[in-house]
This record gives C-alpha cells, structure tokens and sequence, in this order.
C-alpha cells in the first residue's frame, strides 16, 4: 500500500521554453489585462506551462521492470490503474490512483512465466458479461517459461479477464488448468506493443519478424483452456518494424478514424497505419511462421500507412488524447506531444519537454485528463502535474505577470505594462520602468503628466505634453501657456499665446473668436501699439508709440493738440486744449481773452489774437479800456464806457444822456453851449439853432433888460399884497 506523495527529490519545476514566434502570431493589435482565456487549440494542458512530477507507485507497491500500465475502461473503476512488470511477470493494480485513499495490490498468475513471460505492454478491450472489460497483454520472449526451457517462439498476445474474482484466482492450483488467461495465440515471438481495435481484435508488435499483426481472438476459451483454433491471424508485410531489445514499442488505436499509430522504437520514429484499408489479402497458411491450427492465417499488403514523426530517441510509450499524440522517448526521457492534422496522419505542431525518468516506457491519460507513465529503470509510477495556466499562454500563473491573458506573461521592469508587444498594455520601453501610458506605454515620465518623455514637447511641464503647430505652445487648454490657437501657428504670448501675431509684438492679431475686447492686438500691424483701453482708436502706449493716446482711459477723438482725448465739439483738439469745447469752429485763444484765434467765418473770431481785450461789439477781443464793449480801435470815446460811436465824426459820441453825447447825431457840429454837437455855424459854440446871431460870433441872443422889469415890477406887487392881508389880521 501506498500513499500518493510528491518527492522533493523527484520534483522537477519544468519551465517551458515559450514559443514566441508561434504565440505573437495570434497577437491582435488590441488586448486587456483579462483576455483570450479560451485554450487553443495546439495548447497541450498536460504539459501546461511547466509541471511536477508526482510519484504514484514504486517497489513498495512490489513495481519491478514496470513497462506499461493503462486504467481500467469501466465508470466504476476509472481510477484504478494496471501495471505490468517484466521482471516479476505480473500485475500491480494502484485503486483510488492518486488519491488520499490509495492502495495497491499486487497480482501474479500461476502460469505467468508462459502466458505473461517478460511482459512488455497491456491493453483493456471490451467488456464481457462474465469476465468485465478484458485486457490482453504483450510478452517480449520467445518462450523459455523464464528461463527453464530452450526458446520454441511459441509466444503471441495473452487474452485475460479484468474481473477481480477471475484475474490470477482461477485456476491457481499447480497441475490445474491453465490459470486464469482465456485466449492467447502464437505467432509472435518477441512481443513488444498491443493496441485493442474492437471485439476481440487486438494489434501486435512483433518484435521478432519485425511486422504489424492484427490478431483476432474470436471467441474465447475461457479460462485455463487451450483451444485457439478459432483464431484469425494477418500479418502486414508492408509494415516493418524494428525493435530495440528490452524497450517496448507500444502502440495506440484512434478509433474515430481507424488509423493506428506505433512507436518503431529501433527506426526512431513513429508511423501511422490506415487499418480501415482492407489491402490485398493472400492466404499464407501453412507457413513457417504458423504455430497452431487457426481458422485463417494471411498476409496483407498494400495497405495506407506512413511517417509521422522520425529523428526521435527510441520511442516507446504512445498515447493518444484529444487529437494529441504524445511519445515518450527512452533514449533521453523526454515526452513529446503531437497535434495531429484532421485526418490524423500530419503534424500541426509539436511540443517535447524533459522528465526526470530514468527509463521512461509506457504513457497514460488518465481520467483526470493528466500523462502518466511509468519509469522501468527507479521502478516508479509518475503523474505529471501541470502549474496552473489560467490563459493557457505555457507559463505558470505564479510566474506570469498576466495570468489571465494568454498574449502577456513577463514584465521585467516591474511598472505593470508588459514586455510582450503588440496589445494596448505592451511595454514600449520594456527595460525600463516608466508610468507613461499616453503616446508610449511604460516609459518614463518625468513631469508625470502620463506622457511618456519621448513622446512629450513638454518633458518637464505636466500640464503640457503636444504642441501641434509646432509654435512652442502646448495643446492642452487647461496647462500652462495654453495654446488658444492649436492648429495654427502663432507667437503671441500676452492676451492669448500662440496665435498669429503680425507684428509681432506679443499681442495676437483678432480673430472670429476672439476681439479687441477680449485682448486682441487693437493694431496688428503696428508694433509699437497693442491696447486701446477705451477704444477710441487711440494706442496706451505712450509716445513714441504709434498714434499714442494721450487719455488713455476716457475715449476721445482729438488728433491736435493731444491724441483719443475728449474732444466735445470734435474739431479735433482735446476739451483740454481747446478753448472752446463747445464751439468746432475755434480752438485758440492765444490772449486769453475768450475770442478765438480763428477769424470769420469761425463763431467769436478775435480780432486782436496776439492781445488780451474785452471789447464784445464789432471788433471782437481787442481792448476796451473803458469797458464798454467796444475795441478801442472803433470806440470813439476809449475812456467814457457810456460813449462808443461818433456817427458824424464832430467828436461828440452818438449816445445819448451824457455831457459828450452828440444832439445833432447824424450831422457834424461844434457847438457845445446850447446843444452838442452840432451845427455852429459862426463858431461861437452855440447850435445855430440855439443862436439868435448865427452867423454873430460875438453874440447869440438878444437883450433881456425890458424881462428883468417886468419881472421886477411883479415882485413888489406881490410883495404889497402879501403886506395887507397881513394888516388886516
């Protein structure tokens, strides 16, 4: 009895070599983290990405020269495995194989050294309502029942029943029948490989003539009997095979297709036989090679057959799984499996991996779907136990960075994209850790901004990594020094950066977006000016500038005497500077006196510009010394402000109500005594109207004497009159 265990010696961690051609070609140009999870279809899960190698059996379940070994057919015994052993002639049967509940035990026939002589391969058939499924086994001897006769080549495929209560029970007694075999036939000495077709139909390495042979046993005998008259015996002339002595050839049937495949362990190579393929068949019985009386015995040829695989190093063990043919190869203890073309006799792709056997012989999958095998040299069963692969990619989930993505596995710089190309994820600086994941993948970055630094204008600015236009400024509208005009090169860098600057003064030209008002260039082909605070079409830039605004920030027309300042009645000089604001006409007023430099037509023209004056009638802005709105110039009395105009030139003013005013206005006089101004004809002073001698200088009225008496005399009466009224009271 024996526990399932895992030798720490005999453990090999098998890392695979991966095929990166092979795998980059399934490669798309896109991929995730979790991807491409279904097996392919040339992926070899027993294999996996590496395994252990498990050992199941060995001389403590009494394996001696174990050379193949098969599990039971039947649901109800899937995992319970048969080996044979050479050197005993028997049978170790390991129940719950693998299992914490193992066990094993350990069969020989009484009659083994004839019917089970140097055993070299086993073979379940079909089940039998007495015997359950029957197994048939190959002996590589000529017949010496181990030694105690002289080799008669009386040897071929033993036929035995599997049932427990049958198999090495009956018929154990010395002197008895025959044992417990049911059938065996003959006409194979050295046997070195059995293979079940259907019935009971088995195919036989013959070591000895070194051909394929189809053996049908028909019905059996039952055990212990001898009676193989019943059997059928063809022998394929075509199919030679050639043997290595003491290293099995086994042999498998695919028995969808027909086609049996034999490892010829002497050629190195494995071929592949079309059995389906009736050939010429031709009568040979009678022949030397006939051992007994049998119901046919013929030679085939013709037959479909070829190479499959040829180069290898004695194959030996040969089983068939899934459309994978593997092959153990004792000459260098390696497994190699074979994805077999539709029609089974081609290649699509093979696999080989090292074991750590010392004579490997026989292969089986087992019911867990897991290679088995058995190693004649250390006498041991071993279960290769592949490492998870969860994505199927041939490396271990516990070495693969991307367990679940079959097109990744490494990353040898460890910043989490991975070294294999061609997906969204692949490192494009695999020797480097890097964090971009914008323009290359897993490069560095310095700025962190996930631009990788090769790939990024900005290096060393995070917010900015692409500059389109290829003016200095960056794309990106939210980093520093955004570029507002991205697609078109441009070198402003005040009010927006990199958009067109015609003059190339910092300040960009407007645009259909973007105005005057928003920062725009107020003047994009003058570079001395940029801003127009107040838009009055003036530059804030003082002067020398161009067109410089003298009032920056009122908006004004004036282009004289100051520039864009408020210039109310737009005549061109500033309110500031203009002496009239209100007034277009005039501007000046170089005297100060409120009359403008300007002459008529213009409103208010002074007519003495270069001198201060007050005068406000006729001449205007000249001096007025008497204040009464008249020039000097025309005003005919300068000192008496009541007096402006002598109409008749007599020197005596046309107003009226003043000792100077002129009576006779419109008429030029002297006279001054009577009347002003007019006519004196004798020039005695006196109007000749007021003159009673005008033409009398020395006089100019009459006598007033007889006036004066008369006056006289009028003064006593009234005198006496007033003198008696008194009296009387």
């Amino acid at each position: 009895m024996s526990e399932s265990k895992t030798s720490s010696g005999k453990i090999s961690i098998l890392l695979v070599g991966i095929f990166l051609f092979g795998i980059l070609g399934q490669v798309s140009t896109a991929t995730s983290v979790e991807q491409n999870m279904s097996q392919p279809d040339t992926y070899i899960t027993q294999f996996g990405p590496g395994f252990a190698e498990t050992e199941i059996a060995s001389v403590s379940d009494n394996l001696d020269v174990p050379r193949d070994l098969e599990f039971h057919p039947s649901p109800s015994r899937q995992n319970e495995l048969w080996v044979v052993n050479r050197a005993t002639d028997s049978v170790t049967i390991v129940h719950n194989a693998g299992q914490t509940n193992q066990l094993s035990e350990h069969r020989l026939d009484s009659n083994r050294n004839h019917f089970m002589e140097e055993v070299s391969a086993i073979a379940f058939g079909d089940w039998h309502q007495e015997f359950d499924y029957q197994f048939a086994t190959a002996q590589e001897s000529r017949n010496t029942y181990n030694g105690q006769g002289n080799p008669n080549n009386f040897m071929g495929p033993a036929l035995w029943p599997s049932s427990l209560s049958h198999f090495a029970e009956e018929n154990q007694d010395p002197g008895g029948l025959l044992g417990s075999h049911i059938d065996m036939l003959h006409e194979s000495p050295f046997g070195m490989g059995i293979a079940h077709d259907s019935e009971n139909v088995y195919w036989y390495n013959d070591g000895y003539y070194e051909e394929l042979v189809r053996y049908d046993f028909q019905e059996d005998h039952d055990t212990g009997e001898d009676d193989h008259s019943d059997g059928q015996v063809r022998r394929y002339a075509d199919i030679s095979l050639t043997r290595t002595p003491g290293v099995p050839g086994h042999m498998e049937m695919n028995h969808d297709n027909g086609i049996l495949y034999i490892a010829d362990t002497g050629a190195g190579r494995v071929i592949w036989v079309n059995t389906s393929d009736p050939g010429v068949t031709t009568n040979i019985m009678g022949d030397e090679t006939q051992m007994e009386p049998l119901a046919e015995y013929s030679e085939v040829t013709g037959v479909e057959w070829g190479v499959l695989a040829n180069g290898l190093s004695s194959p030996s063990g040969v089983a068939l799984h899934q459309g994978i043919l593997f092959i153990s190869q004792n000459g260098n203890g390696k497994i190699t499996g074979y994805n077999l073309d539709e029609d089974g006799k081609g290649i699509e792709k093979s696999r080989t991996v090292n074991t750590n056997a010392g004579s490997i012989m026989g292969l089986e999958v087992g019911p867990d779907g897991k290679l088995w095998y058995v190693d004649s040299q250390n006498n041991l069963v071993i279960r290769i136990d592949p490492y998870d692969d969860s994505d199927y990619d041939e490396v271990r989930d516990s070495m693969d960075a991307y367990p679940n993505n079959s097109l990744l596995w490494s990353d040898n710089d460890g910043d989490g994209f991975a070294d294999q190309q061609g997906t969204d994820i692949s490192d494009d600086c695999p020797e480097i850790a890097g964090s971009s994941v914008l323009g290359s993948l897993g490069c560095t970055d310095s700025d962190g901004d996930s631009w990788a630094d090769a790939n990024d204008e900005y290096p060393l600015d995070e917010t900015q990594w692409v500059d389109s236009d290829g003016d200095g400024y960056g794309d990106n509208q939210t980093g520093i020094d955004p570029d507002r005009c991205p697609s078109v090169a441009g070198y402003s860098e005040f009010d927006r950066m990199g958009c067109p600057d015609a003059d190339e003064d910092g300040y960009s030209d407007p645009s259909g977006d973007w105005n005057v008002e928003d920062g725009a260039d107020a003047f994009p082909t003058k570079d001395t000016q940029w801003k127009d605070s107040d838009s009055d079409g003036f530059g804030d830039n003082p002067s020398p500038a161009y067109l410089s605004d003298d009032c920056p920030s009122v908006s004004g027309s004036s282009t004289q005497d100051l520039l864009g300042c408020m210039d109310s009645d737009s005549d061109g000089w500033s309110d500031d500077g203009d002496a009239f604001n209100d007034d277009p006409s005039q501007w000046l007023d170089s005297d100060l006196d409120g009359y403008g430099d300007n002459p008529g037509p213009a409103s208010m023209p002074d007519y003495c510009p270069n001198e201060w004056g007050n005068s406000t009638f006729s001449l205007l802005g000249c001096p007025d010394s008497d204040g009464d709105g008249w020039s000097d110039i025309e005003d005919s009395h300068p000192d008496i402000n009541q007096l402006w105009s002598d109409s008749d030139g007599d020197g005596y003013a046309d107003q009226e109500g003043t000792g100077q005013s002129d009576d006779c206005p419109e008429v030029f006089g002297t006279s001054s005594q009577d009347r002003v101004g007019c006519i004196d004809s004798d020039g005695d002073s006196w109007s000749d109207e007021g003159d009673y001698y005008p033409l009398d200088s020395s006089r100019h009225s009459k006598s007033l004497l007889p006036t004066i008496v008369i006056l006289a005399s009028l003064v006593l009466v009234a005198s006496v009159a007033a003198y008696v009224v008194m009296r009387k009271q």
